[in-house]
């Protein structure tokens, strides 16, 4: 696909998101499948004057696989990643220790895909929406429970008791991740606190979009202890205990997707950002403010679902309930 015509949304992602100037050393991390969207990233900055260092790994279909100690390496002493891969490196040793020491980092999962430069999510208001994305994570923060139901029959409540909100805003920092145009307020629920049923009726980003029949997971003391459902749930279920861990049944994220021009459309970025969708994520929470360090993280996505803290409801199908929110 033509360079130029990705080159509006690389600029975004370097110069706004990014804000990589000539004092910049940015490291572009891409994989043996992304190859073809690495040209719009140089040409964007190489004219903001930044140096660029561009390294390939092999890179992975599943979410969650750790980097090598030589990336892990390269991420720190760089001053802004951008983590351009099939599989999403934001749940990583070494994008944790790469925050940890100052570096911004924008992990671009799914960037294999051809169009990905050109999706609808990129045309969000960014700077708008920041606000309403920092208001509900300092929502998440102050809570100590949360409670997510659904018309569908979802009802699961967990603690979420000091635990950190964490606002993905798309402005690369040093203390979350970018994920581009994947906005979204989230956390790592306490360990072992889950109860109840999850309703999917959206999406498994990674898996499948969800057909005519919902996957229901049954959550006892913070686990999934049964996948029940269609094509799609055998699917999630063969998905998870071919990893051989216990771990990836631990219910490691809760959040709200924030981006009001994502569809759901089959991608991680996108349906994970559809806004007023509810992340129910299984698996690794340790570089999201959690204990668990599982062998993958993989959300699934709901809507039209009720999120309750401490009893209150902040999130109404796609009515923000906040009054601090913009």
């Amino acid at each position: 696909m033509n360079t130029l015509l990705k080159l509006a949304n690389a600029r975004k992602v370097v110069q706004l998101l990014g804000a990589a100037g000539p004092d910049s050393q940015v490291l572009v991390l891409y994989d043996l499948y992304t190859d073809h969207n690495v040209e719009p990233l140089a040409i964007a900055l190489s004219e903001v004057g930044a140096a660029i260092h561009l390294m390939q790994v092999e890179g992975s279909a599943r979410h969650g696989r750790q980097l090598s100690t030589i990336a892990a390496e390269a991420m720190k002493a760089a001053d802004l990643v951008i983590g351009l891969t099939r599989a999403n490196i934001a749940h990583t040793q070494a994008r944790q220790e790469a925050t940890r020491a100052g570096t911004g980092v924008i992990v671009l999962p799914e960037s294999h895909q051809p169009d990905f430069f050109l999706a609808e999510g990129w045309e969000a208001d960014f700077v708008g929406l920041r606000p309403e994305i920092e208001a509900l994570a300092a929502a998440f923060t102050a809570a100590s429970t949360a409670r997510v139901t659904s018309p569908a029959g979802t009802d699961v409540t967990m603690s979420i008791a000091g635990r950190r909100g964490r606002a993905l805003h798309g402005f690369a920092n040093t203390v979350d991740i970018s994920a581009g145009y994947c906005l979204e307020a989230s956390l790592a629920p306490v360990e072992g606190t889950a109860d109840g049923v999850i309703v999917v009726n959206a999406s498994i980003p990674g898996v499948s979009l969800i057909g005519s029949e919902p996957v229901r997971i049954h959550m006892q003391k913070g686990m999934a202890v049964a996948i029940e459902g269609g094509a799609e749930a055998r699917q999630f279920r063969d998905l998870l205990a071919s990893f051989n861990d216990p771990l990836v049944y631990n219910l490691g994220e809760l959040g709200v997707g924030m981006n009001p021009k994502c569809v759901l459309d089959g991608t991680m970025l996108s349906d994970e950002s559809v806004y007023g969708s509810i992340q129910l994520a299984l698996g690794t929470s340790a570089y999201i403010g959690g204990t668990v360090k599982a062998a993958a993280h993989y959300d699934t996505i709901l809507t039209d679902a009720t999120l309750e803290l401490d009893g209150q409801p902040v999130l109404r199908g796609t009515e923000l309930l906040l009054e601090t929110a913009s």
